[in-house]
Formats: C-alpha cells, structure tokens, sequence
C-alpha cells in the first residue's frame, strides 16, 4: 500500500503535496471528518502502522523522510480511510505546517488528530499527540508552562503502554520548555539529571544527548565552577560534543547545540563566540528539510546577539541579521504566538538604541520588560533589565545602576547564580 520515489521529491514539488493535502483538510469540519469511512483493507492499516513507526525516527534522524511519511499517511487516509493511526498523521501534519508559521490551520488539523485518538480510544497514541501536536503549535499558541503537564502525561502513558521511544519525547519536550519558559534551574537540574539516567537504562540515546545539551547550560548557570558548558570544556579529555556532532554529520544536532550554545555564550557575554555558533547554525540548517524554531527562541537569541555585535564593532553588515530575526518574530506574534511579544520588544529597543532612537528605545525597554514579567518568563525579564541598564548606562543616566539591580535579583531568582 506503500511506494516512496527514489530518490526523494524536489522539496519544492514536497511543499505544494503538502499545502494541497492542508487546504483540504482545513475545509473539513470536525464533524464531516468523524464521518470519514474507517479503512477496510488489510495492507492499508499494515501501511499505516508501519509509517507511524518512522515518524519518531525520522523526526531527528533521516529528518529530510520525515514529510514524506507524514505525506503518505495523510494521503492513504485521505484515500482509504480513517484509522488509528491516521491520529498520528494529522498530529504529525499538524507539527509540519508550523515550518510554515500556518498556526490556524495547523491548530486545525492537530484537533482533527485529538478527536481521532477519542473516536478510536487509542490511549497508546496519546504520547504521540502531545509530542507533534501539543509540542509543535501548542507551544506556539499558548503559554508554554501550561504545557509542560501534557508531556508529563505523554511520558507516564507512552511508559505504560510500552511507547518507550515516543515517552522520552515528551520527557525531553517537557525539560526543553521547561528551560524556555524560565523554570527555576536548580529544580530543573535535577530533572535533568534524573530523566538523562533513565533515558541511558532505556537506551534512548538520541533524547539523551538533545537533553544532555541543555543540562550542561543549566549546569553552568547554576554553578560554572563544578560543570561542563558548552562554550568551555573543562574536562579536556572529553571530546566536545559539537565536534562529535560535526564529525558524525548529524546536522540536526549540530543546530540544537548551537541554539542552546549561542543562549549560554550570550548571557556570560560571550558575544563573538554566540554569533560564530548562530551563523554556523544558519549554515547547517540550509542543509536540513525545516529550521529548529524553538517557538521564536532561536531567531530572539540571534537577534539580540548580532545586535550587540553591531554594538561592540561598529560594522554594519550586522544590520541585515538583525532586521532579519526582528522580521521573523514580527511574523511569529503576528501569527498568533504569545510567548514572543515580550522578545519582539525588547528587539524592537535594542534596535533603536543601536539607531540612536534613545525617546523610543527608552519606552521599548519598559514595555518589553512590562511583557516579561506579566507572562512570567523569569530569565528574559532579567535579560530586558539589564539591556535597559546598559542603554541608560551608555547615554549617562543613573537609572542604569536600578535596571542593574532588577536584572541580578531576577537571574538569582532563577537559580543563575553562575552569572
């Protein structure tokens, strides 16, 4: 029931598949689409179990199959029928078309996903669910702590039912957002700890080494005297884990370093060393089939990096970079996401203090800090803060040594005592 071209489809040929299989799943109501046949032949529902195996391999690995299969599944459905794992295939089309920053429709379709997984009561897929779908607009669309319970959830039935492998998903989405969302470090790190020695009995090594990155920037925040970072390897016997990555071509692990390394470079002030990594990144991700947003975290970092750049150096090839990211998380708020207002403002001020704007910058400031803290995005309340205190301090306003003092008390609050 299954046949993939070989090699793959041009990504441009891809892309229309997709949006067609969108806008006519987008013009189904949920209840026209609960009316759908369920499938009758053997080898489809064969088919289907079989491409929903490789919808968690090729979500990190082999990533250019990924839209393939989520094409199949979505195409066998629209063909044969419903079944249980068509869930999957929405969820999985759902978490595609947020590439797009199509969040409506991609909201859609993922509730198209949960209504299956009732219809059919297929608790075992749950996990699924909440990974592509919750994971992927969830995120996008409401606050990413109201999330963090769901893949929890995800974890304890994926761990129940014997979806191992879908489990550590979640628990890796659940850490991942749980560090993106400000959740106090020290709580976070023994998290870290705990789920990273699980995922090493369960032998889940590709979840354990996306969350080992992120454990070795909490660990340096909390206490850089006594950890690995990813900006200094102090244990110079150990390989570092970027040249691991490079040496082995595994592109999407390059970027999810780089994104969390250039997070850690940018808070110690290491600002040469985030925008080497952020441009590095952007050069490996032109060599996979979709960019690791991170709901806007990626683009907020890059922005705030290369405008401190501009900054230190006075060149102005920084200018585009920063018009780039400022445009992308316009886009994203535009969109719908609320998780990036605050990051657009405080973007929006450090632009117009790097123009000379000091009236609007001074005001941007306020307001992006205002953002932050009412959302309760702990560690970029601290970061706003103390770009107000260097502005005030560049144009010789004593209110600096105020912003100075809000910014430490937040980042101790955090648990950022290495800072």
């Amino acid at each position: 029931g299954v046949e993939c071209s070989s090699p793959l489809p041009p990504k441009v040929i891809l892309q229309k598949e997709i949006l067609k299989l969108k806008m006519i799943l987008e013009k189904t109501t949920d209840v026209e689409f609960l009316q759908y046949r369920e499938v009758k032949e053997t080898k489809i529902t064969t088919a289907m179990k079989f491409l929903r195996k490789m919808i968690s391999y090729t979500l990190f690995l082999k990533q250019q199959y990924f839209p393939v299969i989520v094409t199949k599944m979505i195409q066998l459905t629209l063909r044969h029928g419903i079944c249980k794992e068509s869930c999957v295939g929405l969820a999985s089309l759902s978490f595609l078309l947020c590439e797009f920053e199509d969040f409506k429709a991609s909201n859609h379709i993922g509730r198209l996903a949960t209504l299956l997984l009732e219809r059919f009561k297929s608790e075992e897929y749950l996990p699924h669910i909440y990974a592509l779908y919750i994971g992927g607009v969830g995120c996008w669309l409401t606050h990413t702590v109201l999330n963090l319970e769901r893949f929890l959830c995800g974890y304890k039935v994926g761990m129940q039912t014997g979806g191992i492998d879908i489990a550590m998903l979640n628990v890796y989405l659940y850490l991942a957002n749980s560090f993106t969302s400000g959740r106090r470090l020290v709580e976070l790190r023994k998290e870290l700890d705990s789920f990273g020695k699980q995922m090493v009995e369960y032998n889940q090594m590709i979840p354990n080494k996306l969350t080992l990155v992120i454990r070795r920037v909490v660990s340096n925040l909390v206490n850089p005297k006594d950890s690995l970072s990813l900006i200094t390897d102090q244990d110079k016997g150990q390989e570092d884990l970027l040249e691991q990555a490079i040496k082995s071509n595994n592109y999407t692990f390059i970027c999810h370093i780089c994104t969390f390394g250039v997070i850690e470079a940018y808070i110690f002030g290491r600002y040469e060393l985030a925008a080497e990594m952020a441009i590095k990144r952007q050069e490996v991700e032109k060599k996979l089939s979709r960019r690791l947003l991170y709901h806007g975290l990626t683009d907020f970092y890059d922005g705030l990096t290369f405008i401190a750049m501009a900054h230190k150096t006075k060149d102005v090839k920084w200018g585009s970079l920063v018009t780039k990211a400022i445009e992308k998380i316009k886009g994203f708020v535009q969109s719908g996401s609320v998780n990036c207002k605050h990051k657009l403002l405080l973007l929006q001020a450090e632009a117009r203090s790097l123009l000379g704007d000091t009236e609007k910058a001074s005001s941007s400031y306020e307001l992006a800090i205002a953002a932050a803290e009412k959302h309760g995005f702990t560690h970029e309340h601290a970061i706003a803060n103390e770009r107000a205190g260097d502005f005030f301090l560049r144009n010789g306003d004593p209110r600096a040594s105020r912003y100075y003092g809000k910014a430490h008390d937040l980042y101790l609050q955090w648990g950022a005592q290495g800072k």
